[in-house]
């Protein structure tokens, strides 16, 4: 199963969505101590994740032909999304 490049981008977005949002909790502390800014920064980062990975569900699902091609679909994304991660991290210019 081939996947686009324009969703395997899209999925290696969703992951940095992530790490940002995990970032940012553990650089802020737990959020029930923080402060409202804080608490309302975090809420919106979560937001957002949750609306990336509901479209990234949407798409996949469009990409797969048959219900029974998803999971081989998702498979091939999240391989090749992890491979993309892995170049950017190793490259140096980045």
């Amino acid at each position: 199963m081939q996947v686009s490049d324009a969703l395997v981008a899209f999925q290696v977005s969703v992951y940095e969505e992530r790490i940002t949002l995990a970032d940012f909790v553990r650089s802020s502390g737990p959020v029930r101590d923080g402060s409202a800014v804080v608490r309302e920064e975090a809420a919106g980062l979560q937001r957002s994740l949750e609306e990336s990975e509901r479209t990234l569900q949407q798409a996949v699902r469009g990409a797969a032909r048959t219900e029974d091609e998803f999971p081989e679909v998702r498979r091939d994304l999240r391989r090749r999304a992890a491979i993309s991660l892995a170049e950017k991290s190793s490259d140096p210019a980045v």
